[in-house]
C-alpha cells in the first residue's frame, strides 16, 4: 500500500500544474490508508510520505497527531505510538502548519519523555505565532518549570530548553517575565545563555518589559531587572529614572518574611533612590516620601546604617516639590525639638536635613531653620541654617 501511493504522488508530482490540482486529493489518499493501516504501516506511511517535496503534508500529519490523543489512553507507552508522534511533530514543524498547533500542545500534555516534548515543543515554535493563547501555554509552563527549579527539583533540561528556544523563535513580548526569571533562575550556563538569546529575539519594548519584571517577579528578579536597566547604555536618562521610580514604588509595597528577599527589595529601594536623586525625578516624589519615613524608622531600630538614611535625605533635597520640603521640615522640627530636650543629635544627618532645605529653597522650612539658631548646636550647624535661609523662596 505505502508503495503505491509513493508511485502515485511521484506520478503526480511529475504532472507540473496539475499538482495543484490535485494537492488536496493525495493529501485525502493519504489520510484514508493512514486511517485504514495497521499501527506499524501507519508509522511507514508518515515517514515515506516525508521524502516527497512539492506537497504540503501537513494535515496528513495533523490526522496522525489526533489518532495518537484518540488512542494514547491505550497505546501511550507503546514505541510505535511515540515514533508517531515524534515524526508527526517533525513533519509538521518542517511544514510550518500552524492548524495543528494546537493539536500538538494536547500531544505534549499527554506524554512525559522529552523524545516526544522536544520535537513537539520545536514544532510549536515554528506554527505558534499567532496563537496567543498556546504562547500563554508556553509562557506557564516555563514559569512553573522555573518556580519548581528554586524549590529544589531537578528539571527536565532538553525539554527545558526546547520550551526556551520555541519562546525566542516566537518572539512574543508577553513571554519576558518567564525568560528573564529563567535566565537569573540559577540554571546551568548553557541554559541561562539559551534564555538570554530568546530574551534577545522579543519583540516590542524592552524598557517595558523590565518595568514589568520589576512590578510583578520575585524580589531577586526586581533586583536584576532594575540592575540590567541602569547599566543599559541605550536608555535615556529619563528610561533610567523610570525604571528607579518604578523600582522604589515596587520596593516600598513588597513584603516578605525571607530575610533573603527582604535584603534584595532594600538594596533595590537603596539603587534607586541614588538613580532618582542623580535625575531629580520630580515624579517619584510620593514615593520618595514613602521611603525616607520607611528608612528612617528602620534605623531608629538600628535596622537600617546611617548611609540609607542621608541617602533618602539627599532623594528628598532632589525632588524640588512642596511635599519633599515639607516632609524634610517636619523632620527638622522633631530634632530640634529633642535636641531642646537634652537629647544627643548626629551631627552629619542635622546637616544632611539643613542643606537639603537650602536647596529646595521652600519657606516652609523658615521656622525650623531659624529656631536652630537658639538651641545648643554647634556653629557649624548654625552656619549652615543661616546659608540655608538665605537660599528660601519668598
Amino acid at each position: 500500500m505505502v508503495r503505491f501511493l509513493a508511485v502515485l504522488l511521484s506520478l503526480l508530482v511529475a504532472g507540473g500544474a496539475s499538482v495543484a490540482q490535485d494537492t488536496k486529493a493525495i493529501i485525502e489518499t493519504f489520510q484514508r490508508n493512514f486511517v485504514r493501516s495497521s499501527l506499524g504501516t501507519k508509522l511507514e506511511l508518515l515517514r515515506e510520505a516525508a521524502g516527497y517535496e512539492g506537497v504540503d503534508m501537513g494535515p496528513l500529519y495533523e490526522t496522525a497527531v489526533k489518532f495518537v490523543l484518540g488512542n494514547a489512553n491505550l497505546l501511550e507507552s507503546d514505541p510505535v505510538m511515540r515514533d508517531i508522534a515524534i515524526v508527526s511533530a517533525q513533519m509538521i514543524r518542517k511544514y510550518k502548519y500552524a492548524p495543528a498547533a494546537e493539536s500538538l500542545w494536547d500531544m505534549f500534555q499527554t506524554f512525559r519523555e522529552n523524545a516526544v516534548r522536544v520535537p513537539i515543543l520545536q514544532a510549536l515554535g515554528d506554527t505558534a505565532q499567532d496563537n496567543p493563547r498556546l504562547i500563554e501555554r508556553l509562557n506557564a509552563y516555563l514559569g512553573a518549570q522555573t518556580t519548581l527549579f528554586r524549590s529544589g527539583s531537578q528539571p527536565d533540561y532538553p525539554t527545558l530548553e526546547a520550551c526556551i528556544e520555541a519562546l525566542g523563535r516566537l518572539g512574543d513580548g508577553s513571554s519576558f517575565p518567564v525568560l528573564f526569571s529563567a535566565f537569573v533562575a540559577g540554571y546551568k550556563a548553557d541554559l541561562t545563555r539559551k534564555a538570554a538569546e530568546a530574551l534577545a529575539g522579543l519583540k516590542g519594548d524592552y524598557h517595558g518589559y523590565l518595568i514589568q519584571v520589576i512590578e510583578r517577579n520575585t524580589a531577586l528578579e526586581k533586583r536584576a531587572a532594575l540592575d540590567a536597566g541602569l547599566s543599559n547604555q541605550n536608555f535615556t536618562g529619563d528610561q533610567r529614572a523610570a525604571l528607579a521610580e518604578a523600582a522604589l514604588t515596587a520596593g516600598i509595597q513588597y513584603s516578605s518574611g525571607n530575610a533573603v528577599e527582604t535584603e534584595a527589595v532594600r538594596d533595590m529601594r537603596y539603587t534607586a533612590v541614588r538613580e532618582l536623586t542623580e535625575r531629580k525625578w520630580q515624579r517619584a516624589s510620593p514615593a520618595a516620601i514613602r521611603h525616607f519615613y520607611d528608612v528612617l524608622s528602620l534605623y531608629n531600630r538600628s535596622q537600617a546604617p546611617k548611609s540609607a538614611l542621608l541617602e533618602a535625605v539627599a532623594c528628598l533635597g532632589s525632588m524640588g516639590t512642596p511635599e519633599a520640603a515639607q516632609t524634610l521640615a517636619l523632620y527638622l522640627q522633631l530634632i530640634n525639638t529633642e535636641t531642646e530636650q537634652g537629647k544627643v543629635f548626629d551631627e552629619q544627618i542635622v546637616m544632611a536635613v539643613i542643606r537639603n532645605l537650602g536647596i529646595l529653597g521652600d519657606k516652609v522650612a523658615f521656622d525650623y531653620l531659624l529656631y536652630i539658631g537658639y538651641l545648643k548646636y554647634p556653629d557649624s550647624i548654625k552656619k549652615a541654617a543661616k546659608d540655608a535661609l538665605q537660599n528660601l523662596k519668598w
